[in-house]
């Protein structure tokens, strides 16, 4: 008999519906072994564990919290690990309030039956893997106003209001005054701005393609670099170009590199993968020393 693949599952991912939640789950053929987290960092320490056992595959049952911190420690473990071995590759099932990166994958995020058959598959894609400092990410990042607003949004106003929780919060932070965001990329001026998103796909904090042109698989980050401006001229920006796209009349920057480093006055967090990371400017992004395979 094979071995069954390892499931990660955060219990709290929408915890109204929890229970059954991890019944379906429980229920999916083949039969998944079930690891269950208790607290925040757990999803790392099991991933860890698993991934130092050679096991081929870890699949993250949550949002993308769950998925940024089963990344981190199969990671960790890769890291150690020749081009010539055996790497643990990445499951993504979407059941938390929001996980970006099954939209980048194209997993049925509304079946998670049908989600289960397309990762059990066998089926492996080789992604582009990227650090911002010594932090792992592979879908998207954020500095300045958008993980503010991650962090201004507890976890129990998430549990309550969904995707709606972040609106609440960018009410709060968009009436401060930014940071100035230095970006800083080999060979050209600096660029300056209160706002630097960044996709290394195409969605960017969901079903929406903030970043049209990007690729996982072609080794390079899509920068969007919006210049001085207040928050709430931020927030009119973004929502015309998430109706009309990219204007080139609009005040920013739009550029596509392999490396580069962001530094800011006054220090500024930055979130990875949606999640915000225990971190302050300055960071530096830049392609890790090995690539990410993950269930299709």
């Amino acid at each position: 008999m094979s071995e069954r693949i390892p499931v990660i599952l955060n219990p709290a991912a929408r915890s109204t519906q929890a229970a059954a939640r991890e019944k379906v789950i429980r229920a999916l053929t083949p039969e998944p072994e079930m690891f269950l987290t208790t607290a925040p960092g757990e999803a790392t320490e099991i991933a860890t564990h698993l991934a130092s056992k050679g096991r081929p595959l870890i699949v993250a049952a949550g949002g993308d919290g769950t998925m940024n911190e089963v990344l981190q420690g199969l990671c960790r473990v890769n890291a150690k690990r020749s081009s010539r071995e055996k790497h643990s590759a990445l499951g993504v099932l979407p059941v938390g309030t929001m996980n970006v990166f099954s939209l980048e994958l194209g997993l049925p995020s509304q079946d998670i039956s049908a989600c289960w058959a397309r990762l059990t598959n066998g089926r492996l894609r080789e992604i582009d893997l990227w650090m911002a400092n010594e932090h792992y990410f592979v879908q998207l990042a954020g500095v300045g106003l958008d993980a503010e607003i991650i962090q201004e949004t507890p976890w129990e106003r998430k549990k309550r209001l969904g995707p709606l929780s972040y609106v609440v919060s960018a009410v709060q932070v968009l009436g401060r005054t930014p940071p100035v965001l230095r970006v800083k990329v080999e060979g050209r001026p600096d660029l300056l701005g209160s706002v630097v998103l960044i996709g290394a796909g195409k969605h960017y904090g969901g079903p929406v393609k903030v970043f049209p042109q990007a690729k996982t698989q072609d080794g390079l980050l899509d920068l969007l670099i919006f210049r001085q401006l207040g928050g709430w001229e931020f927030a009119q920006m973004v929502r015309a170009l998430l109706e009309n796209g990219y204007d080139t009349a609009l005040d920013l920057d739009y550029l596509q590199v392999r490396e580069f480093t962001v530094m800011a006055e006054p220090e500024a967090p930055y979130e990875l993968d949606g999640e915000l990371v225990q971190d302050r400017t300055p960071v530096h992004f830049r392609p890790a020393p090995f690539r990410l395979s993950v269930a299709v």
